[in-house]
């Protein structure tokens, strides 16, 4: 069973925030994201399945839609931004 926390870094569309570098980084000075839940920014795969009462898109009887198709066909610019705001990688403190 999984704590309450690790439910609040799994987002809608099944993408894990704390394997993220940008939450990973939340403490550094590149990044301060929440994580997919706690984000202010809009996310209209979050906000779909907020709206069918859902907590994962895997669940959703159009699953999987369009719009998860083209999230995940556009990471490679998510991954050429990772590299270009952490060229060094992200480093774990201590």
């Amino acid at each position: 069973m999984q704590s309450k926390k690790m439910d609040k870094l799994i987002a809608a569309c099944g993408l894990y925030c704390g394997g993220c570098s940008y939450y990973y980084a939340k403490g550094s000075k590149k990044s301060q994201c929440p994580g997919c839940w706690e984000s202010d920014e809009g996310c209209e795969i979050r906000e779909c399945a907020y709206s069918r009462s859902l907590r994962l898109c895997i669940f959703c009887s159009d699953f999987p839609c369009s719009k998860l198709y083209d999230l995940y066909s556009l990471f490679y610019i998510h991954f050429d931004q990772v590299k270009k705001d952490f060229p060094e990688g992200v480093r774990q403190e201590g």
